[in-house]
């Protein structure tokens, strides 16, 4: 059977016990692309999904290149990991790329015009990405979505119980700013902007307070700080299922980004029915109507963060209207559920354009098997063991430490915590010294 080749044989394929493999490569599984990878599996029952970021892909797949070969299709979420794969892989499998955003050199992320079908979260970049070369029949709008079953709007009483738990002060006007910098190339999330709004807010405006959520901003935190804006700052929230009470805590969430794929942050503002001052950035351009469920203010326009703040901050009824409003753009358009369903035609796609390339016809698989659950155990591991590193890049060890340290304690038999551990804390020439010691151990067979 070709590989959803109508819709009549997508839904004889989706009764019958047959499901597509899909690899699903995020950057991380900790990050939006996971979170996306992981609602795509959730909510298209006739996908059989694995999730590998690509720093964990680039370790498995290099010792094993059969591994490839457990899969029908492989979905590039994050546009940097089918750079090196894209050339080994598009003569054996349908290959779907993602064009979220460019910030930085367009020669990093090129390569993803050769995907047999490119998934991108806005009409933004729909254009965008067409106008850099991409066929227009390979190009597949599906928008991030948002889980709005998970990010709601919360009662006074959870409010209240949730800055108490982050140590915000009841009757604060409590903005927030959710992203990671290692993600801010060239200053794409408008930190500057952030920065001197917050610094201008904060002098009419007595019961500001901030609330930042991500790795890396040690230097946003000290600038704020002394200037004398009231922060709290978590580096990482590690329990996902956290996430949306971090933006139960707020009142306003902004977005000063000049460049955008989504945001999803966003979308998880607006579910959670904030008032929402943003960029005409990314799907804002495609579902905020300024005033309405949203503010939209033009790009490096300081006072226009400020202005709009104050005079919302003014005005908690008009919040709350904005906030209902909000919430119902995203039940109607961006609910994952519905956005998800659209990877149903940037899969067909990969595997009509894939038949044409190379006269082979994908199909769908008759096995159920999974991967070996020694393998997956591997992964797994190798998730949590490349976190940390990135986590300690940050300046995060001791949360570092302890993800390792943990991983070690559920995976007592495996060798990857201990030397994960060694290569983090151990001075490097130790470490030299204690692999070179090993292998003088080594009985080699005569």
């Amino acid at each position: 059977m070709n590989l959803l080749t109508s819709t009549a044989s997508e839904e004889a394929a989706t009764a019958l016990p047959r499901r597509l493999r899909v690899l699903l490569v995020p950057d991380s599984i900790h990050w939006i692309t996971g979170t996306i990878a992981r609602s795509i599996i959730a909510h298209n029952s006739w996908i059989q999904g694995t999730i590998v970021s690509g720093a964990v892909l680039d370790i498995v797949a290099r010792a094993q290149l059969s591994f490839f070969e457990s899969f029908d299709l492989v979905h590039f979420l994050c546009p940097y990991a089918s750079k090196q794969w894209l050339p080994l892989l598009s003569e054996r499998l349908p290959c779907v790329t993602s064009h979220h955003h460019v910030s930085d050199e367009w020669s990093l992320q090129r390569h993803n015009l050769d995907g047999d079908a490119i998934i991108v979260g806005s009409s933004q970049w729909a254009d965008d990405v067409k106008q850099r070369g991409a066929l227009a029949e390979k190009v597949v709008r599906v928008p991030y979505g948002v889980d709005a079953s998970r990010f709601v709007p919360p009662s006074a009483a959870t409010r209240a119980e949730q800055r108490k738990a982050l140590g915000l002060t009841p009757r604060a006007i409590v903005l927030g700013f959710f992203a990671k910098w290692s993600s801010n190339e060239r200053d794409r999330k408008g930190t500057d902007i952030f920065i001197s709004a917050v610094q201008k807010l904060n002098r009419t405006l007595s019961n500001l307070e901030v609330l930042i959520i991500g790795p890396g901003w040690d230097e946003l935190v000290t600038t704020l700080s002394n200037d004398g804006v009231r922060c709290v700052w978590l580096p990482f929230v590690k329990d996902g299922s956290r996430m949306p009470l971090m933006y139960q805590a707020l009142d306003f969430y902004w977005v000063t980004a000049r460049v955008e794929g989504g945001p999803v942050t966003l979308l998880e503002a607006m579910s959670s029915g904030l008032c929402c001052i943003t960029t005409a950035v990314g799907l804002a351009r495609d579902i905020v109507v300024s005033g309405i469920n949203g503010v939209v203010v033009p790009f490096d326009d300081v006072d226009a963060f400020v202005e709009q703040t104050r005079t919302y901050a003014a005005s908690p009824d008009s919040r709350e209207v904005m906030g209902k409003c909000a919430r119902a753009t995203i039940l109607e358009t961006m609910d994952i559920p519905v956005t998800t369903q659209g990877v149903r035609e940037a899969y067909r796609v990969a595997a009509s354009r894939f038949r044409t390339r190379t006269g082979m016809a994908a199909q769908l698989t008759a096995s159920n098997d999974e991967l070996p659950p020694e393998l997956l155990e591997r992964i797994a591991i190798l998730e949590e063991l490349t976190w940390a590193e990135f986590l300690i890049l940050h300046g995060q060890r001791l949360l570092a430490l302890r993800i390792i340290a943990e991983t070690w304690g559920k995976h007592p038999r495996s060798s990857l915590p201990p030397r994960f551990l060694l290569r983090n804390v151990l001075p490097r020439r130790l470490v030299q010294a204690i692999v070179r010691a090993r292998k003088r151990r080594v009985v080699r067979p005569t």
